[in-house]
C-alpha cells in the first residue's frame, strides 16, 4: 500500500511542477505579447506626434497643396511644377542600401518619411518627447511604468521622458527611426509586472488553483479511504490467521481419531466411508494451508525454507495423493523425466510440492471425461522446467491472464468445487523461488501449465 501512496504523492508533485511550468510559459508569452503591443503603440504614437507637428508647421502653397518633389525629375518637369526649394528632396544625399543594412529603413518610402521629419526639425519643430509620452501613455496599460528614450546612431541614450528607476531591467521595444540628419531613434522601456499578469489572468489562475485543490482533496479522501480499508483488511487478515490456526489442531485430532476407528472396525463399507471422510478432511487441511500461504504472500510475508529437493519425488508423491483423492474418477498421470541427470534443486519442499499437486489436481478436476495428464520435467543451464499437460476443457484466452488472481474463478467452472486460491498460491510460491509460470490453452483441447525453478539459489 505504501507503494500506492508514493505513486500518488509523486503524481501530485509532477502535476504541480507541470502546472508551474505551464504558468511560467504563460507569463513569458504575456511579457512578449505586452512588449510587442508597446512597440506597436510607440509606432502609432510616433506617427501621431509627427502629424501634430506637421499640422502646426503647415504652409500651404498657392494651389492649397503641400507637395514633395524628387530630384530624379527632369529639369523640364521641375520647371513646369515650379517647386519651392524646401519641397525638393535630393535622393542622392542618402544611401538607401546602407540604411537598409543598418536596419534603419526598408524602403525608399521609409527614407522619404524620415527626411520629411528631418525637414520639420530643420524648421525648428523637433520631436516633442513630452507630447509623444502623453500619446504613448494614453494607449498603454495603466498598470505599467514606462520611459521613452531618444537614441543616437549607436543606440546610446540622448534624452528620456518618464520613470527611469530600475528601467534597466524593464522590457525593451524595438528602436524606431525618427530621423536621418542626424540618425535618431525612439525607444520605449516598459515594466511588465507579475501583478499585471495575475490581474490579466485571474480567471485562469483561479480555475487552476481550484482544480489543484479539488485534485488534492480527492487524493486526500482516496488515501484516507485506502488507509481505512487497509486497517479493515489487516484486522480481517489477523482474524483469518487466527481462525485458520485454530482449525488446524481440531482437524489433526479428527484425522487421528478416524484412523483409530478405522483400525478397530472390520466392516468394509464403514472403512471406506471413513477413508472418504479422511480424504475430505485432508483436502480441507490443504485448503487451509493454501489460504495461509496466499494471505502471507499477498502481505509480502511469505517465508520459504529451502533444502535439497528431488522434483521427481515430489511429482510422484503428488500423483499418489491425487490417485487416492480422485479414485472414483478415471484418470492417468504420467511423470516423465527428460533430464540428462537427476539434479536436485534448492527449494521449499512443501511449497513446490503444493504447486505440482495443485496443477495436477486442476488437470484432473477440469477434465470432463477420462483425464490423461502428462508431467514433463526438463532443465536448461539455469532452470528446472516442469510442465503439466492435460486434454481437458481448456481456458478461453480472455480468462488466461486472470486465473492467477486471488479468488478469481472462470464463470463456466462455478459448478466445480474450489475457492479460486489454488493458482494464486502457485504463482506466489513460484515467484518466491525466483521462477516464472505461464499457461498455454485452447478451448476444447486442453492446457499446458509450465513453471520454472532456478537450479542455483542465491540463498543456497
Amino acid at each position: 500500500m505504501k507503494k500506492y501512496y508514493s505513486i500518488t504523492i509523486l503524481a501530485i508533485i509532477v502535476i504541480t511542477l507541470l502546472q508551474g511550468y505551464n504558468i511560467s510559459l504563460q507569463y513569458g508569452n504575456y511579457i512578449n505579447k505586452e512588449t510587442e503591443k508597446a512597440n506597436s503603440i510607440l509606432k502609432v504614437a510616433t506617427d501621431k506626434e509627427y502629424a501634430i507637428r506637421a499640422h502646426k508647421n503647415y504652409n500651404p502653397h498657392k494651389d492649397g497643396k503641400q507637395r514633395v518633389f524628387y530630384k530624379e525629375m527632369t529639369n523640364e518637369d521641375i520647371i513646369k511644377a515650379k517647386p519651392k526649394k524646401e519641397d525638393i528632396i535630393d535622393l542622392t544625399e542618402i544611401n538607401i542600401q546602407n540604411l537598409r543594412e543598418k536596419g534603419i529603413v526598408e524602403t525608399e518610402t521609409d527614407a522619404l518619411g524620415l527626411l520629411a521629419k528631418d525637414r520639420l526639425t530643420a524648421k525648428g519643430a523637433p520631436i516633442n518627447l513630452i507630447k509623444l509620452s502623453q500619446i504613448f501613455k494614453k494607449n498603454l496599460n495603466k498598470n505599467f511604468a514606462y520611459t521613452l528614450l531618444i537614441l543616437d546612431e549607436n543606440k546610446k541614450m540622448i534624452k528620456s521622458c518618464g520613470q527611469t528607476k530600475d528601467a534597466e531591467s524593464w522590457q525593451t521595444s524595438k528602436p524606431i527611426a525618427i530621423g536621418l540628419k542626424p540618425v535618431r531613434f525612439v525607444q520605449a522601456k516598459v515594466n511588465v509586472t507579475p501583478s499585471s499578469f495575475i490581474i490579466n489572468s485571474i480567471e485562469t489562475l483561479i480555475s487552476t488553483i481550484l482544480l489543484a485543490l479539488i485534485i488534492i482533496f480527492c487524493v486526500g479522501y482516496q488515501m484516507t479511504a485506502i488507509r481505512h480499508k487497509e486497517d479493515l483488511l489487516r484486522n480481517h487478515e489477523v482474524s483469518l490467521h487466527g481462525t485458520v490456526h485454530d482449525l488446524k489442531a481440531p482437524l489433526a485430532s479428527v484425522l487421528l481419531k478416524l484412523g483409530f476407528i478405522k483400525d478397530c472396525i472390520k466392516d468394509t463399507e464403514l472403512q471406506e466411508m471413513i477413508s472418504s471422510s479422511e480424504r475430505q478432511i485432508k483436502n480441507l487441511a490443504n485448503t487451509i494451508k493454501t489460504i495461509l500461504i496466499t494471505s502471507k504472500a499477498s502481505e509480502s510475508k511469505l517465508v520459504i525454507h529451502k533444502e535439497s529437493v528431488d522434483i521427481i519425488e515430489l511429482a510422484q508423491q503428488a500423483q499418489e495423493q491425487i490417485d487416492i483423492n480422485y479414485a472414483n474418477k478415471a484418470h492417468t498421470i504420467a511423470v516423465i523425466d527428460h533430464r540428462a541427470q537427476n539434479t536436485s534443486v534448492c527449494a521449499d519442499k512443501y511449497l513446490i510440492g503444493n504447486v505440482i499437486h495443485n496443477l495436477m489436481e486442476n488437470a484432473v478436476k477440469y477434465s470432463d471425461k477420462e483425464a490423461t495428464i502428462e508431467v514433463n520435467i526438463s532443465q536448461d543451464e539455469r532452470f528446472i522446467i516442469i510442465s503439466v499437460t492435460d486434454h481437458g476443457v481448456g481456458i478461453a484466452k480472455k480468462y488466461q491472464k486472470k486465473i492467477f488472481e486471488q479468488f478469481y474463478r472462470i464463470p463456466a467452472t462455478h459448478h466445480k468445487s474450489g475457492y479460486g486460491i489454488g493458482l494464486a498460491m502457485v504463482k506466489y510460491a513460484v515467484k518466491a523461488h525466483g521462477g516464472t509460470i505461464k499457461v498455454e490453452s485452447e478451448l476444447g483441447k486442453g492446457s499446458i501449465f509450465t513453471f520454472t525453478i532456478p537450479l542455483h539459489s542465491k540463498h543456497q
